[in-house]
């Protein structure tokens, strides 16, 4: 439900041009992780956190998604390339988790 709501927020944002809906996204990054740290938390508590835990980063977080840009073309010329550099995304996005949850 949580996530339902998560992408039905982001979409209703986007409608407002792309970057409302671009800041949002960056805004609800961690939701996921917050369901998964605890699967009861109320929609009420989340939404809340995660915006608490973003403010003041969603630019720097904007700059390392940018970051990954010449991993994923490098990527994209060796096949197998994406099989390695979307788990390092991955992994980078759960440190920046850990360290902004601290």
């Amino acid at each position: 439900k949580i996530m339902f709501f998560m992408n039905l927020y982001t979409f209703l944002w986007s409608l407002l041009f792309i970057i409302p809906g671009i800041i949002k996204s960056y805004e609800y990054m961690f939701i996921p992780y917050l369901l998964a740290e605890n699967p009861n938390i109320d929609m009420d508590e989340v939404f809340p956190k995660t915006k608490s835990m973003t403010d003041g980063q969603k630019w720097d977080m904007f700059v390392l998604d940018l970051s990954f840009i010449g991993w994923y073309f490098l990527g994209s010329l060796v096949i197998i390339g994406q099989v390695f550099v979307a788990p390092y995304h991955q992994a980078t996005k759960t440190q920046l988790y850990l360290t902004l949850k601290n």
